[in-house]
């Protein structure tokens, strides 16, 4: 086998594969042969017609399969010789096939780019961490409450109040610039639908909440929303928002609304006998450790944004390139979820006319940053040597194992057969090159309260031991 490497780029190459002739004519020949004994050929006995017959008559089927293993085995064998780090599937270019004659394959295939990434000073990042307040406590208790809530319906006519829930018909028109209603008889864009509001909630549109304030079984009330312009870069620029309809972004939809049906939520009481319910243990105890939780996901989403930081610095230094392969691979995973989400909340994605190409290349400039994030973040594993031991393995997935509520061994059977053991050492191998990163970088640690807290006379901002 002879090859030759063109680069393209630092994550693009092309390679051009020659076979001599002599291993094309034994392929030929043993293809040949295995169609001559099962070949059923009118004149002849079962595989005791002509090979040259044979070969004439399965000509399309044998050179298929000829190029099949041909192919499949010039490709193995060029990538191990050129000792490439191949990402993704060839890109099949060129192909030359004849018996008798050198078979000529010219493919072209992402890599692992070559690139170091060298002593990691000069990186300098700054930690945000939002302190943990008595009203993020309360508020998730209040979630708790919630979830055990019980519903009864409203029939002695009264006007719906805050934590009601309103079961309304739903129907909404895009009106056009300068138009103040829908012209008669028009249909509605987004076709009637039910849904089900809070008053006073959270994930309630306020246009909506304050429309339904007040209100009884059998009122109609109308609402009228603008749309902001989508951000570029998201699933939401290219997604319309509602089945049947085009992009709502940036436009102006008049909403008309029936109340159907009005219940009461009641929530338990706030005490020790709902602790218990929740998590077998004391409201004080409960309060704890909802405040350790809370500080706990605080810190890691701290830590999560400085490791971006950190990573896009190592990204402009290094100019390291996106394998295309890797960045479409990023893309149809985020559209997968996204179809995965649709599902969920009871969307069939074939019938909703979601522009998914539109949405796809919105997606891809943040899939290419995350790209090569990734690959900054592998070089610095392979420079730094990281190793991951199977007891680091067991320790992580007895963790995982606890807060799934099953045995390790159990959870580590069901990782190995769906061969996913490998994305845990390589999630341990991040995680080990992350704290290296860090440690090598200036970090400023700045406490930003929550926007709607008062401004203290001083902010809290110290520099880490990494200096």
């Amino acid at each position: 086998m002879k090859f030759e490497v063109n680069h393209l780029s630092s994550v693009r190459k092309e390679l051009t594969i020659e076979l001599p002739a002599e291993r094309v004519t034994r392929s030929f020949n043993r293809f040949s042969n295995e169609f001559a004994r099962q070949a059923r050929i009118p004149g002849f006995r079962p595989g005791k017609a002509p090979v040259s017959l044979v070969r004439q008559r399965f000509q399309a089927d044998i050179h298929e399969r000829v190029l099949a293993q041909l192919g499949s085995e010039a490709i193995q064998e060029a990538i191990r010789a050129s000792q490439l780090q191949v990402l993704g599937e060839p890109t099949i270019q060129d192909i030359r096939l004849t018996d008798q004659l050198p078979f000529v394959l010219k493919i072209a295939v992402d890599v692992f780019p070559e690139f170091t990434v060298g002593p990691l000073e000069g990186l300098e990042g700054t930690k945000q961490v939002v302190p943990v307040t008595e009203a993020d406590v309360e508020r998730v208790l209040e979630q708790l409450r919630d979830s055990l809530a019980t519903v009864t319906p409203v029939e002695d006519g009264r006007p719906s109040q805050p934590g009601d829930l309103v079961t309304v018909a739903l129907a909404g028109y895009i009106l056009e610039d300068g138009a103040s209603s829908p012209p008669e008889g028009r249909a509605p864009d987004i076709t009637l639908r039910r849904e089900t509001l809070e008053v006073g909630g959270k994930t309630t549109r306020r246009e909506f909440d304050e429309a339904l304030r007040g209100k009884t079984v059998g009122e109609q009330v109308v609402v009228e929303i603008q749309y902001p312009p989508a951000a570029p870069g998201s699933t939401a620029e290219a997604a319309p928002a509602a089945e049947g309809v085009g992009d709502l972004a940036g436009r102006r939809v008049q909403f008309h609304l029936t109340v159907e049906r009005l219940v009461q939520k009641t929530r338990p009481p706030l005490d020790d006998a709902l602790a218990r319910q929740v998590a077998g243990m004391d409201l004080a105890a409960l309060r704890t450790r909802i405040q350790s939780d809370l500080e706990a996901d605080v810190e890691r989403r701290a830590l999560d944004a400085l490791d971006t930081q950190l990573l896009d610095q190592l990204v402009a230094r290094t100019g390291v390139e996106a394998p295309e392969s890797l960045v479409t691979q990023q893309v149809n995973r985020r559209l997968g979820e996204f179809v995965e989400r649709l599902q969920q909340q009871g969307i069939d994605p074939r019938k909703v006319n979601y522009d998914f190409q539109k949405m796809g290349e919105a997606l891809r400039p943040g899939a290419e940053t995350e790209v090569k994030r990734a690959i900054v973040l592998e070089q610095v594993a392979r420079e730094a040597d990281v190793q991951v031991t199977e007891a680091e393995v067991a320790e992580y997935l007895s963790e995982m194992a606890a807060q799934m509520g099953v045995a390790p061994e159990a959870l580590r059977a069901r990782l190995t057969r769906e061969d996913q053991l490998d994305n845990v050492r390589a999630t341990l191998r991040n995680r080990k090159a992350l704290v290296i990163v860090r440690s090598a970088a200036r970090v400023e640690t700045q406490t930003v309260l929550p926007a709607d807290a008062p401004a203290p006379e001083e902010t809290v901002s110290f520099l880490s031991e990494n200096q």
